[in-house]
């Protein structure tokens, strides 16, 4: 065997193939991972609840459905400026607690980033992709204060592979959030504790399932001292939430295999297939074997 000369244009495209790849690979992947310039996302939350209207109202106990709305308002290369927010209501419509801001987002990693938001935050907005086994501080609508969800254990959903991390927000001050109760904040400050666990697909980052609960508490802003109980709660994704975000995650996490891999090897396999298009065997002039065969006659 030997090499064929290569044309310029043959060269040239084998090469150009294998570089496409290895951008593909090195750089491509992580770009077209950013998250969408038009992410969107809604989901539902089946929760129970024990509220009080002011420290000495009879408490009322309900069954709620909870949404969490996030919705790109603009973006750039680097971020993203997020509206997100969070409602709870009775059955009858009464807003018992309910959180809105405005969070600047790094597009690759997710991050808040403190000077684009109406707050100063830090920590994940959401989870990166690549989530990895580890401790993440967070900021996000579910809470109006930052606070930590550490990894636990490997899980399936299905065949779908998991991370559960389990989270806590500690003295989260969210008088904001309660401000439609009579007595807050005039009279009381009012303070979250709350508990629970998410399960992440950890290829695209995605929260696939959710639960928590806790106790919010009106405190006295003058002695610190906890005076009652505002809500009790526990909440879960919905059913149907839950078969759509498995769905969502399962697309994401192929697209990501086809960005990181699919792609980049199919470059450098084309390359690789264009190069050996230039080997070909070495073959004995015809006319001269002939030439020499008469002479050997003669």
């Amino acid at each position: 065997m030997n090499i064929r000369n290569f044309s310029g244009r043959h060269l040239l495209l084998v090469l150009a193939l294998w570089l496409l790849g290895a951008l593909q690979y090195f750089w491509g992947a992580s770009f077209f991972e950013r998250l969408r310039t038009d992410y969107f996302a809604e989901t539902f939350y089946a929760a129970k609840c024990q509220a009080h209207q002011t420290p000495t109202a009879p408490v009322e106990e309900f069954e709620s459905v909870v949404r969490r709305r996030d919705q790109t308002l603009n973006s750039d290369e680097a971020h993203s400026v997020i509206q997100g927010d969070m409602h709870w209501l009775t059955p009858a419509g009464v807003v018992i607690f309910e959180v809105q801001g405005l969070y600047g987002v790094d597009r690759r990693t997710r991050e808040n980033l403190p000077g684009y938001g109406n707050e100063a935050r830090t920590g994940q907005f959401l989870f990166p992709p690549h989530t990895e086994r580890k401790t993440y501080g967070q900021w996000n609508p579910h809470y109006a204060g930052p606070h930590v969800a550490t990894f636990d254990h490997d899980e399936k959903l299905g065949s779908l592979p998991v991370y559960v991390f389990n989270f806590l927000a500690d003295g989260i001050d969210e008088t904001l959030g309660y401000a439609s109760l009579p007595d807050v904040p005039e009279k009381y400050r009012a303070l979250t504790y709350g508990k629970g666990r998410i399960w992440i697909e950890p290829q695209s980052g995605l929260v696939v399932d959710y639960e928590d609960g806790g106790v919010s508490y009106f405190v006295d802003p003058k002695t610190g001292e906890r005076v009652a109980e505002i809500l009790k709660w526990s909440d879960r994704y919905l059913p149907e939430t839950r078969t759509a975000r498995l769905r969502l995650a399962s697309r994401e996490r192929w697209r990501i295999f086809a960005l990181e891999r699919g792609l980049p090897g199919a470059l450098m396999l084309a390359g690789l297939v264009w190069a050996a298009c230039g080997l070909r065997p070495k073959k004995k002039p015809l006319r001269a074997q002939g030439a020499a065969g008469l002479l050997e006659i003669a």
